[in-house]
């Protein structure tokens, strides 16, 4: 059985039209970039945890249509849950367009790849220092794993349910992450995907690991705990899930562009909008 490829972005915190991130960053420049280099990779699904917009900017539309023009032209789902950016209900109908079914929140979700459930909750969170699962959402995740997927479940949420490295994010994480842990051990989830820190980085909840992924539109310095630091370069993991490994490293649009005169990669996709 081959192993499945699930690139994750985290943390694009795009801006209105016209607009910068902290008056430097093109956010939705960055963004397109990290969804051009991965086509390189061939995924078999994209998974987005949360904080697509900042600061509750008015762009989910927009994030929908980018997202959803990937989807086909890559033709795997692109799946994506909030950030305590995202205002509750903002991440709707118009994002994963190919989920099975949904949960108690718009944007808690199952997908299906190749025999990999993936499931996507709402941590919340907007404008609060913490997320926070309810016991609605937890019930219902409780009742999907009560059946095994064939190649086992990822969970993609934006809080991670662990507690940060970078003092700068300390108590920042998910507000009720031993409930969560309750669920997940002993259950068929095989990783727990998340974002937040803008940092990459590993732990475990119990005995399930927690992928945090870099970020698209900047990361942190994790040598200089209040310092920001902007790449040149979109952020990203990627995960390899195999018959009994989980494996992830983190890589970047300038690596995967070093690549592009290969003639075994597909064309990259192409947004039709115009950056700013």
């Amino acid at each position: 059985m081959e192993p499945l490829t699930i690139i994750q972005l985290s943390d694009t915190h795009l801006q209105p039209e016209g607009q910068l991130l902290h008056g430097t960053i093109d956010s939705w420049q960055r963004t397109e970039q990290a969804l051009e280099a991965v086509a390189y990779l061939e995924p078999d699904a994209i998974v987005v945890t949360g904080d697509i917009a900042d600061r509750g900017s008015p762009i989910h539309e927009r994030a929908a249509e980018l997202f959803n023009r990937t989807q086909r032209v890559l033709d795997c789902p692109v799946i994506s849950v909030p950030g305590n950016h995202d205002p509750l209900g903002t991440v709707g109908e118009s994002f994963n367009t190919r989920r099975l079914s949904t949960g108690p929140r718009p944007a808690d979700t199952v997908h299906e790849v190749h025999g990999l459930r993936i499931i996507g909750l709402d941590s919340g969170g907007f404008q609060l220092a913490q997320g926070n699962l309810e016991c609605e959402q937890l019930d219902w995740l409780s009742m999907l794993l009560a059946a095994p997927a064939p190649r086992g479940s990822l969970l993609l949420l934006h809080h991670p349910p662990v507690e940060a490295t970078n003092e700068a994010r300390a108590g920042r994480g998910l507000q009720n992450p031993m409930e969560l842990a309750a669920i997940t051990a002993g259950s068929d989830i095989r990783a727990i995907l998340c974002g937040h820190y803008h940092q990459a980085s590993t732990s475990q909840l119990v005995n399930t690991p927690v992928f945090m992924a870099p970020a698209v539109s900047y990361n942190m310095n994790p040598f200089a705990p209040t310092q920001t630091v902007a790449e040149p370069a979109a952020a990203f993991n990627v995960i390899n899930v195999g018959a009994k490994t989980v494996d992830a490293f983190a890589a970047s649009s300038d690596q995967c562009f070093a690549l592009n005169e290969s003639p075994a990669l597909p064309a990259p996709v192409k947004s039709s909008q115009t950056s700013n």
